[in-house]
């Protein structure tokens, strides 16, 4: 079919395919739960649970086994959609209508570094990798903070919204690590926290109290791999309760 093409028609063709390929690597979350196809998001009815479930419940968690999908098509994917309010049509879950602040921590500041901002950005600015994750490159015009004492971590990201119209306007995600204690939240509000790993009870009660006064919300994606601590009973308690009783 090409061998009819002029060499202009094959140049203009091959910049086509390689824009192609490139908006491809730098909007990776578009190819996420579509319509159709093997990845449909009809084959993931407990994400899809998920999901919708923040349009009315404050708290949330996503306990499920490893290598399910948890952290990057559960949390990563629902905080990226907040953080560049850049919904898809089929979104029934909690809405942010403008810029907002997020928190999102792991355990330490390498698994906090290695698994949420490996997820959410790809690789490092200046890189080819750097917004190849679940956040669009198109909204990570500006530079993140470093994080000190720890290579290749940033401390914090602004991400372009959807709102932002003429005048750029950034929501900002702030990334910790449980091993810096409940003081990770303290000193300012959050319209939401996204905890990847069981969080120390002490940890997670200070997030509810800086996501209180902005009516935010908190979801938290782990494996309990250490049993039925009183976090994991308290919300396995709670889902029995929101059970319906069948007659």
């Amino acid at each position: 079919m090409t061998a009819s093409l002029s060499l202009k028609e094959k140049r203009e063709l091959l910049e086509l395919l390689e824009e192609r390929a490139r908006r491809e690597k730098y909007n990776q979350i578009r190819n996420y739960f579509p319509d159709n196809g093997p990845l449909r998001r009809g084959l993931y009815k407990k994400h899809m649970e998920f999901f919708k479930a923040g349009a009315i419940h404050k708290e949330r968690l996503f306990m499920a086994g490893n290598r399910v999908g948890k952290s990057e098509s559960g949390g990563g994917y629902e905080v990226t959609q907040h953080l560049t309010g850049s919904y898809p049509d089929w979104w029934e879950g909690k809405r942010f209508d403008q810029p907002n602040v997020w928190l999102a921590a792991g355990d330490t500041g390498t698994t906090t570094r290695d698994i949420i901002q490996a997820k959410l950005l790809g690789g490092l600015w200046g890189t080819d990798e750097f917004g190849t994750g679940l956040i669009p490159k198109s909204r990570l015009s500006v530079k993140p903070t470093i994080k000190r004492g720890l290579p290749d971590a940033y401390e914090e990201i602004r991400i372009e919204h959807e709102s932002s119209g003429y005048k750029a306007e950034y929501s900002t995600l702030m990334l910790r690590s449980y091993e810096q204690g409940r003081k990770i939240f303290q000193g300012f509000e959050l319209d939401g926290a996204w905890l990847d790993e069981e969080v120390p009870h002490d940890v997670y009660s200070e997030a509810l109290t800086r996501t209180m006064t902005t009516n935010g919300i908190v979801i938290m994606t782990f494996t309990p791999l250490s049993g039925l601590t009183q976090l994991v009973k308290s919300f396995l308690s709670s889902k029995k309760e929101q059970e319906p009783i069948v007659v």
